[in-house]
């Protein structure tokens, strides 16, 4: 079997340097290629019909890509679809991946050329300060505010000091969007993890107030067992609110509402829900059942504007991207993006 470490340790300073250097290139190209395909995906959500129910799950559980590199990867493409010079600045290496993630959000057809340009080059900090130029923020107030107590770092010689960042001329650049972020959850053991949030004044107190009740049941006021109490109780009453389950089965009776009404009688509620296990029942034509438990939704197979009865083997539980998936299928993607897009209740945005 050929050994790459052995033949790579064999060449000549020179050699290993061109090579290096070729493969950097090689590299950015592909990077820039699988953007294009990437955007493509995204443009036609065929991550809907291999039962993914996001671009980013697809990313993640069938590319193999980590969390960070899948969102990075999927800002920038869909922010290069609308402008292709990002592919290209990518390919050439003019703008590394973490540059225009950095830049996708203040770019338009205006002003990109010009911002790829100054971007040249940089690293992902020049291009942090590049865009701090650009939209210069009012400075910080002055707070005062107890820090934990930590090692004093070792004082850097002046030399080192950066010098001052020079003032560029303000482009016009619209204002940032606001970053997904995602609260902290980090592994610490096999059956722990680390949770880190920011919870408001009145969260606080209520949790206060949660410790003082539970006093006789949590001695310490342990905050961990607090909220595993409280989440397994909103988990519990969220699941029978919206689908029924665990609630006492009745005897059926005839609905108050008329035939074309879209709510779905509990019992039957009820009873998708445990057929399908809690989760999204579409399956791709390979095989594949979609795995996502996230915004579950009733799904009408035969289409609820077209027969307006609600059956138990014609309804499936399905995310929110399968069932616009499904309205596509039925009613045509041109239509559902029209009826999505004025936001009227009286067309099916699903089924």
């Amino acid at each position: 079997m050929f050994n790459l470490q052995s033949s790579v340790g064999s060449l000549s300073s020179a050699d290993l340097l061109a090579r290096t250097r070729d493969l950097a290139r090689k590299s950015q190209n592909v990077e820039a290629d699988l953007l294009v395909h990437l955007a493509e995906i995204d443009a036609r959500k065929l991550y809907a019909e291999w039962a993914f129910s996001s671009m980013f799950e697809f990313c993640v559980k069938d590319l193999g890509f980590s969390e960070g590199a899948a969102f990075s990867r999927i800002f920038v493409a869909r922010a290069a679809r609308s402008l292709p010079a990002m592919f290209d600045a990518l390919r050439s290496g003019q703008v590394h991946l973490a540059g225009l993630r950095i830049l996708a959000p203040h770019l338009t057809g205006e002003n990109h050329g010009q911002i790829l340009a100054r971007a040249d080059g940089k690293s992902k900090r020049e291009i942090e300060e590049l865009v701090a130029a650009l939209l210069p923020q009012a400075p910080v107030p002055p707070t005062i505010r107890r820090l934990p107590t930590v090692a004093p770092a070792p004082l850097l010689p002046l030399s080192a000091a950066a010098p001052p960042a020079t003032t560029a001329p303000v482009l016009g650049v619209p204002s940032p969007q606001r970053e997904e972020r995602r609260d902290a959850v980090t592994p610490l053991s096999q059956e722990s993890f680390k949770i880190v949030f920011t919870a408001s004044r009145e969260t606080r107190q209520t949790l206060v107030t949660a410790q003082a009740l539970l006093r006789h049941r949590v001695p310490d006021g342990d905050i961990a067992t607090i909220l595993a109490m409280a989440l397994r109780l909103l988990v519990e009453h969220v699941t029978k609110e919206r689908f029924g389950a665990g609630r006492k089965t009745r005897a059926p009776r005839q609905p108050a509402l008329g035939p074309a009404s879209r709510h779905i009688p509990a019992a039957i509620r009820r009873a998708v829900f445990e057929r399908d296990g809690g989760r999204c029942a579409f399956v791709s034509s390979d095989g594949r059942r979609c795995e996502s438990i996230d915004g579950l939704q009733f799904d009408h197979v035969d289409g609820f504007a077209r027969t307006h009865a609600h059956e138990l083997d014609k309804l499936r539980l399905v995310c929110r991207a399968h069932n616009q998936h499904a309205a596509d299928q039925m009613y045509g993607r041109e239509f559902m993006d029209k009826a999505r897009a004025r936001d009227d209740s009286s067309l099916p945005r699903g089924k």
